[in-house]
Order: structure tokens, then C-alpha cells, then sequence
């Protein structure tokens, strides 16, 4: 199986698992089975979708531009949620500069990862 049919699958699974248990969780509070009434709550989690999302594109990556953009998600989950937390006495307006950062840090890497991934697809083609 390609690398890129590999990638779809596991993207479709995981938002497959991802509507299912928030299909779940919805259908066991209508029953009155659990209490998730206080969605405001729950909301508050959601840049953890944002990392399970960035950890899948990170598994059997097939680009550069797939990595960064698995880094990305999941360096911006965590500094939102450490902003909106104020963690460490971090805010969005003391921290806004470490996107900028981050920004700085994908723009650098992108040529080394496509360095990379071209060697990897010479040796595939010598095989």
C-alpha cells in the first residue's frame, strides 16, 4: 500500500473514532445514562483534537509539508491551551511571539525535511 493511501485511511479512521465518540457521548447524555450537560466544560478540551489530529499526520508522513503541518497543530493546541489556562503566567498576549517562532522554526526545517524526503524517494526508485 502507498504512503498516501495509508495516510487517507488513517485520516477517515480517525474521524470515523472521532464522530463516533462524540456521537456517544451525546446519545448517552440524551439517554439520561451520563451527565455531560455542562458542554462548556468539555469544550474547553478541544485542542486535544487539535494534537490527535497533528499526532496523525506525523505517523508514516509522506512530504515535509505534511510533518510542519502535523508540528503545527499541535504546537498551536498546546499554546492555546497554555495561554487560556494562563500556565506559567503565559497569555495570548505575552506569548503571541512563540507562533512567531514557531512560524520561524517550520520555514527553516521545511528545506532539510524536503532534503530528506528526496533522498528517501532516490533509494526507493534505485530498489
Amino acid at each position: 500500500m502507498k504512503p498516501e493511501q495509508a495516510h487517507y485511511r488513517r485520516t477517515q479512521l480517525l474521524w470515523g473514532l472521532l464522530l463516533i465518540v462524540v456521537g456517544a457521548v451525546i446519545l448517552l447524555d440524551r439517554l439520561g445514562m451520563i451527565a455531560a450537560r455542562d458542554y462548556y466544560s468539555l469544550w474547553h478540551y478541544w485542542p486535544a483534537i487539535m494534537v490527535v489530529f497533528g499526532l496523525n499526520k506525523l505517523l508514516a508522513p509522506v512530504s515535509a509539508r505534511q510533518i510542519l503541518s502535523g508540528l503545527w497543530l499541535i504546537f498551536f493546541a498546546a499554546w492555546w491551551y497554555v495561554s487560556y489556562e494562563e500556565l506559567w503566567g503565559l497569555s495570548f498576549y505575552n506569548s503571541w511571539a512563540a507562533l512567531l517562532i514557531a512560524w520561524g522554526v517550520g520555514l527553516v526545517l521545511e528545506p532539510v525535511l524536503n532534503k530528506h524526503f528526496m533522498a528517501y524517494r532516490e533509494s526507493e526508485h534505485e530498489k
